[in-house]
């Protein structure tokens, strides 16, 4: 198979003429341009050797993208009131056969009818500026539309309730044992093994920001590293703005939109994944689409891999470890972050330990240098707090931001606060700002900002999360010198000092966070004992096998 280039993007497609594709490239943004050339990628998979006659639009703004799901075959009504930004034709070069078309009957009708080819793909970007908000949360029905509207408008009033919720199951969570599914699924041995390009197939949730996005960056490097193509399936609807970082230049980066048009027992564009390249492993991180097909890979790839990253136990079920565990029969290596996965893994779903790799995100940091102690306080005069996440509910940035009112009500110094993030939440985290009086005391900084300036612009991280694994900005800013103050959650004591743990009930926070900082801004040596404390779990936790020489293990075997 001939691959091309479009846009610096790899292409598995000619394009047929160059005026429209010039005049199209310079109306779009480099993000929007590797958004395009994905789902043509997408679509030359899905119709090897087919032709087509590629419109695209960019949509309204805060209105999704249209790039691979059934409606892209003719124009649809996701195009109305989206600006038309020119045509232009390609020629797939991808190589097998024809398969039946099909298309779901509406939204939330799983049933499928026959469809006919049009000769046409309709590709709808999302506007920029844009962040999770435009590319995600329009994708809601009315009922979660309802319940957001409720949890921005009453936030406290919200979490408390939630967090009664959660109790009943979380207590399911670590006494019931799932149950694995087993599926007979027709897959046929892939008919040349071994021949073509090698490439590893990765599923990824989305290409934002994220602790478990930046550890799925360093796996697609590494693969790069060893020779292996990355070939990475997102099933996630955003605006994917990290789709231009360089770990993805040589990469074939699929950004699926749903729903597809295929058949539970049909795969053509894995088919023709692994007949076009020597796929050496297939690694999912948080993709339930590549989760729900590993049973069909298994079978099209005997002998080959199969591992996933697990980071956080979903009190809804068990999110993304559950699903692992459902398919564990599929799945060679289940490589955990955080002794709670293992545990849970282990005693709690019987997952034998051989399947286990506990191999902590230790070094995935934004700087690899560690400081030896406590950073000093920028400002004895004044407490600097910090945050550092998504902008989204598990995050909880709206009591991080009733805490730094609560300090301010309650120190006997200034409070200044730096939150870096951005997504889904960005306007509502606006509004607090502005409802709590806080716009002169808050320093904002894009989700896209190194971390280690963030760090060093705060004497005191705060973790607010309803819910972790273990978070990866806690090893940085422990390495960094600051200490951290974070809800007890997931495995997160294993790095914070326990005199510096809170419970993650949004009252019990409140008093017990801001009476941890008060002391902090009272005592420097109360400040640097914690962070002494931190230290020395951190370095404990550091003696186990890092991510990175597991991975570099890893990649090293599967490019062999």
């Amino acid at each position: 198979m001939r691959i091309y280039r479009l846009y610096d993007r790899l292409a598995l497609f000619a394009v047929g003429e160059e005026a429209g594709v010039v005049s199209v490239g310079e109306a779009l943004s480099a993000r929007q341009r590797a958004l395009l050339v994905g789902a043509l990628n997408y679509h030359a998979l899905d119709a090897p050797s087919a032709r087509f006659r590629i419109h695209v639009y960019v949509a309204r703004r805060g209105m999704p993208s249209s790039l691979t799901d059934d409606s892209t075959r003719r124009a649809p009504k996701k195009t109305a009131g989206a600006v038309w930004m020119g045509e232009f034709g390609i020629i797939s070069e991808v190589a097998g056969e024809e398969h039946p078309l099909f298309s779901a009957v509406g939204r939330g009708d799983r049933r499928l009818v026959p469809d006919t080819e049009t000769g046409e793909r309709h590709i709808v970007l999302d506007a920029d500026p844009s962040g999770e908000k435009s590319g995600l949360l329009r994708t809601h029905g009315l009922y979660w539309g309802a319940r957001m509207a409720v949890e921005r408008r009453f936030p406290f009033a919200y979490d408390r309730l939630r967090q009664f919720m959660i109790r009943n199951r979380e207590s399911g969570l670590f006494s019931a044992r799932i149950a694995r599914t087993h599926r007979d699924v027709v897959a046929e041995p892939t008919r040349n093994p071994g021949e073509g390009s090698p490439a590893v197939l990765f599923g990824l949730h989305w290409l934002d920001l994220g602790g478990a996005e930046r550890w799925a960056l360093k796996t697609i490097e590494v693969a790069q590293n060893h020779g292996m193509t990355p070939i990475v399936v997102t099933d996630v609807a955003s605006s994917h703005p990290w789709i231009t970082r360089p770990e993805f230049d040589e990469a074939i980066v699929l950004p699926m939109t749903h729903p597809l048009g295929q058949p539970d027992d049909r795969e053509p564009v894995l088919d023709a994944i692994v007949e076009s390249w020597d796929i050496r492993g297939v690694y999912v991180h948080h993709c339930r689409w590549m989760y729900d097909r590993l049973p069909w890979l298994r079978g099209r790839l005997p002998g080959r891999p199969i591992v996933d990253s697990q980071h956080i136990l979903e009190f809804n079920g068990g999110g993304y470890p559950a699903l692992g565990v459902m398919l564990d029969d599929s799945i060679d290596t289940h490589h955990v972050i955080s002794p709670q996965l293992e545990d849970w893994l282990r005693d709690v779903q019987g997952v034998p330990s051989a399947k286990i790799e506990l191999a902590p995100l230790v070094g995935l940091t934004a700087d690899a240098g560690r400081i030896d102690g406590v950073r000093r306080r920028i400002d004895a005069k004044v407490l600097k707090v910090g945050f550092v996440g998504r902008f989204a509910h598990q995050k909880r940035p709206y009591l991080f931001l009733k805490l730094v009112e609560a300090l301010q009500r309650s120190l006997g110094i200034p409070v200044e606060a730096v939150i870096q993030g951005g997504g889904a939440l960005e306007p509502f985290v606006h509004r607090e700002i502005d409802r709590h009086g806080l716009r002169d005391v808050v320093t904002l900084r894009a989700e896209t900002a190194p971390v280690s300036e963030t760090l060093s612009m705060v004497d005191v991280l705060v973790i607010t999360s309803q819910n972790e694994g273990l978070a990866l900005t806690a090893l940085e800013s422990i390495a960094a010198g600051v200490p951290v103050v974070s809800t007890d959650v997931g495995s997160q004591r294993t790095v914070v000092a326990p005199e510096a743990l809170v419970s993650r009930q949004p009252h019990a926070f409140l008093g017990k966070a801001t009476e941890i900082l008060a002391r902090m801004a009272a005592s420097e040596a109360f400040r640097a004992q914690i962070w002494a404390d931190e230290s020395r779990l951190a370095d404990e936790f550091s003696q186990l096998e890092s991510a990175d020489n597991w991975l570099e293990r890893t990649m090293t075997e599967w490019s062999r």
